[in-house]
């Protein structure tokens, strides 16, 4: 599954936490590197607490340390300092997302590292970047939402902003750092040289949002829809999404619905004046399909060629035959959490139960393997985890 992937041979050090910096990792991780995650041995990566968690597992944990390998190790203790330093010092690529100047003091930063390892790529993840007056507070994906005028255009129907309900900023962020550090791989590979990646969720947040934020400036903060009819519609028994902006799609529609006087109505007979006219046409149109169940109108309006989809659950695509036919949802099974969806991911194989590359470890569950590469002896390993330098969450249960 793994032997042609483009990053083997690729070692990556670990030592974010959350989801942005750790998705990259994880992205890594699939496409072949070989990644050890660093984890305090007491609590883990904190994603191991987000959400409903079952052991030291939970859905983000799970994403996004699929692949990896787990080290729980004190980088407060002299020798688990040590331990992470003899990596640093011979991997490929380091991730942290420290607050600013927090791990220096560890020697850990990119200063320290490329004096003994030149051509590091090392990727620094901060909330607000590494200037500025916020530049020392910490910032989660809902603080981001908020902050970049994301919940400003995600308004309910009272026109209260509302946080899309998933880390969208973290995810993101993850990917944007993903494609940097590729690229920075690739020129280690060329030309033999390393480079810092300083970026930030504020960063990322606004590169996703750039053609919303252009829009909001040219129209002065009144940022209009892409065009009309477009948006969510009731139907009888769910809600259909429709996209019929396009002149020769509105006409079909009109015919549809017979409204055809609509086409020549100059309130709505080119684009741009449907949008200047479009509540009232939203108010003709909204009664009218609610007269037909979402599977009636999907049946109809993809026989006139417009736009649509019923707007599904998570629980509705796992059953969809198309998502089923392009295996976009495969399922792969936890040890703790049971048997997940796993999403495919583009350029790589499809998941295997039991694989490496789809299985989330546990919490320092490489640790003797690890430290064993190192040139370290069980009895020395030994004498870590009883001085709390090394420990995780065996066999289901925290470490005594």
């Amino acid at each position: 599954m793994d032997d042609d992937l483009p990053f083997n041979g690729v070692k990556v050090l670990d030592l974010s936490q959350g989801v942005a910096a750790p998705y990259c990792g994880m992205m890594l991780a699939r496409n072949g590197a070989s990644v050890i995650k660093v984890e305090p041995p007491g609590t883990g990566c904190w994603s191991r607490q987000l959400g409903k968690h079952k052991g030291d597992q939970t859905a983000h944990s799970v994403v996004v340390h699929r692949g990896k390998r787990s080290l729980g190790l004190n980088l407060k203790t002299d020798e688990g300092l040590a331990i992470a330093q003899k990596i640093a010092a011979t991997c490929n690529v380091i991730l942290q997302n420290y607050r600013v100047g927090k791990i220096d003091k560890f020697d850990l930063d990119y200063d320290s590292v490329a004096k003994i390892n030149p051509s590091v790529v090392y990727l620094s993840v901060t909330g607000f970047g590494h200037e500025g007056p916020r530049r020392n507070l910490p910032a989660t994906d809902s603080v981001m939402q908020a902050y970049t005028g994301m919940m400003s255009i995600n308004r309910d129907s009272n026109g209260t902003p509302q946080r899309m309900d998933m880390l969208t900023i973290d995810f993101g962020a993850g990917l944007y750092c993903f494609q940097a550090v590729a690229a920075a791989l690739y020129r280690q590979a060329i030309k033999g040289i390393g480079k810092h990646i300083r970026t930030s969720l504020l960063e990322a947040s606004l590169t996703f949002q750039e053609a919303a934020m252009m829009e909001s400036y040219l129209q002065e903060g009144e940022a209009e829809p892409i065009g009309m009819p477009v948006g969510c519609f009731k139907t009888k028994d769910g809600f259909i999404s429709i996209n019929a902006r396009r002149n020769p799609h509105f006409k079909a529609f009109c015919e549809l619905i017979k409204k055809e006087e609509w086409i020549d109505d100059p309130r709505f007979s080119n684009a741009l004046d449907r949008v200047t006219h479009r509540e009232k046409l939203l108010e003709e149109i909204r009664p009218i399909i609610e007269t037909k169940t979402c599977d009636e109108w999907n049946k109809v309006l993809d026989g006139i060629d417009v736009l649509n989809a019923k707007v599904h659950t998570h629980k509705d695509l796992f059953k969809d035959p198309q998502v089923k036919a392009m295996s976009a949802v495969h399922w792969v099974k936890n040890d703790t959490l049971g048997t997940l969806p796993m999403a495919s991911i583009a350029g790589q194989p499809l998941p295997e139960d039991g694989h490496p590359l789809t299985h989330s470890p546990h919490l320092g569950e490489h640790n003797d393997e690890i430290l064993s590469e190192l040139g370290y002896s069980q009895a020395y390993t030994d004498q870590l985890r009883s001085k709390g330098v090394i420990g995780g969450y065996y066999n289901g249960k925290p470490p005594k």
